[in-house]
């Protein structure tokens, strides 16, 4: 089969990549024609269609305002991505066409090329970009869904899109252009990583029919770096051989990143690593400073990640927001870590609370700390783990998660 598969960035940049990546490379191993299509950057993979790309943006919060500013033609309807699309099909004709996250790099302008080829096109709901401005169903610290019904004005009211009112402006008129031409009406299906998904989505009218029920793949077949592994696999400033409890992730205000430091003075003398980087990191180290067992790492390489996780007591993932899958748990999970995870979102059909790890509610600190502690003293922890290391094995199982994209594929292709 020839697949074409979509997405902004074609780097390791978070787990919609993850996704996007392990779907591509386990295509081309099963024998399938596997092209690309995103934005050109120099942090880009190798790909066989590299040079039909889209030209380079850049709406991320650091960007400068004044090349935002220049932009913004390319926001809500992508010209020069839907130019670049048209160029790719002209040269390779996919079977399928998959899109995973266009945001405001391609816009759903690439859409339309697709649709005129008539290439029938799935899309995996790694957010609810179609219908939420901001994406992730989340406002000033917690879950949001005022925009629901096609009610986008809240955006620019709340100033939700980055906490700037500029760009929420902006993204109240691309809501609401992009519903008005009905930009997505060439989606034939639908994939949701999780029952979560599929819910919230037909709650926010999408036809239950058109949705397809597909958890991540995870591949567990590289074993994780060994504690002692040479070169940067080990930071000197986390101590060796003690107990301590891992952060693996972005650092952003929906993962519950700005709450570490307060679980960890209530951690007491139990570590906590961080491993991640982003927005907030200046201000969780310098609340560091302040908490001598808080050890901010920032962004750290595959083998010093795989090192920590491989010998951390506990994984914590808090997060704030409507998790989709949750690769953070699912990973961790995997390497036989026991999880303690918000109840919120999809993490709870992974963490199943005292079967396969523990769970609390979303922004307690307290809570968080104490089943920290629990996962560690606890002699449940170990049947913890393994369950958990079951779960993820079976359910997010790469083969099985291949078997069933492909079903998705070739049942699009049927649909007219």
């Amino acid at each position: 089969m020839r697949i074409l598969l979509i997405n902004a960035f074609h780097y390791l940049r978070g787990g919609v990549e993850r996704t996007y990546l392990d779907e591509s490379r386990w295509l081309a191993a099963a024998g399938h024609e596997v092209a690309h299509f995103a934005t050109r950057d120099p942090r880009n993979l190798p790909s066989p269609t590299a040079r039909f790309f889209a030209p380079p943006a850049d709406y991320g919060e650091g960007a400068p305002w004044l090349s935002q500013i220049a932009q913004l033609p390319r926001v809500v309807w992508s010209a020069p991505a839907a130019e670049a699309m048209e160029s790719l099909l002209a040269e390779f004709r996919p079977e399928i066409a998959h899109l995973h996250a266009p945001s405001r790099y391609l816009t759903p302008s690439i859409l339309r090329p697709l649709e005129r080829a008539g290439v029938p096109t799935v899309m995996t709901l790694h957010d609810l970009k179609p219908w939420c401005t901001n994406r992730i169903l989340f406002a000033h610290g917690v879950p949001c869904e005022r925009c629901r019904g096609g009610a986008h004005w809240h955006a620019a009211a709340t100033g939700c899109v980055q906490d700037s009112a500029a760009k929420s402006v902006v993204g109240t008129i691309e809501a609401y252009a992009h519903d008005w031409i009905s930009a997505y009406r060439s989606v034939r299906l639908w994939i949701a990583p999780s029952r979560f998904v599929v819910e919230k989505a037909v709650e926010w009218s999408v036809p239950r029919p058109m949705l397809r029920l597909l958890a991540h793949g995870v591949d567990t077949s590289d074993s994780p770096a060994p504690p002692d592994a040479g070169g940067d696999a080990w930071p000197a400033s986390v101590p060796r051989g003690a107990p301590f409890a891992l952060y693996a992730g972005r650092l952003s205000v929906e993962k519950g990143a700005l709450r570490l430091p307060e679980i960890a003075r209530r951690l007491g003398d139990l570590p906590l690593v961080v491993a991640g980087d982003g927005p907030p990191r200046a201000q969780i180290e310098a609340a560091a400073r302040g908490v001598p067992s808080l050890h901010v790492l920032g962004y750290v390489s595959d083998a010093t990640l795989a090192a920590l996780r491989a010998s951390a007591a506990a994984v914590l993932v808090p997060s704030l927001f409507y998790e989709h899958f949750c690769y953070a748990a699912a990973e961790a999970m995997a390497d036989g870590r026991v999880v303690v995870a918000s109840r919120i979102g999809a993490i709870p059909e992974l963490v199943e609370h005292e079967v396969t790890g523990l769970l609390v509610p979303p922004g307690d600190s307290d809570a968080a700390a104490a089943a920290l502690h629990r996962a560690i003293a606890d002699p449940s922890a170990a049947r913890w783990a393994q369950a958990g290391r079951e779960r993820v094995r079976t359910a997010a199982d790469p083969a099985r998660h291949l078997e069933g994209l492909l079903a998705i594929y070739r049942e699009a292709q049927g649909m007219r």
